[in-house]
């Protein structure tokens, strides 16, 4: 299991993570995806949207490709999300791993 907050994996069966608290969430709501890469990308190439074709979400990344990011702004929200770890893959898990 992993840790709903942080991200960081959780051994036995621990109710709160003991890093941060949190409460743990199953395996199957995280995303393999790296939150980091997430993050850069959506910083230096956000405007051209390929943090969203890393996501596999293609038809958001041409949007945003076709926009420039929504002008900036879109860009600015998706790393925002990206870095508190609530921005979600093509599947819908969570990216919660650094």
């Amino acid at each position: 299991m992993f840790c709903s907050r942080c991200g960081k994996e959780i051994t036995g069966s621990l109710v709160f993570c003991v890093s941060c608290g949190a409460r743990p969430v199953e395996n199957g709501n995280i995303s393999p995806k790296s939150r980091l890469a997430t993050s850069l990308l959506a910083w230096y190439l956000g405007f051209l949207g390929v943090h969203r074709f890393y996501l596999g979400k293609i038809g958001t990344g041409i949007l945003m490709l076709l926009t420039f990011g929504g002008l900036g702004i879109w860009t600015i929200i998706d790393f925002i999300v990206a870095v508190t770890g609530n921005m979600k893959d093509k599947e819908g898990r969570l990216i919660r791993k650094w």
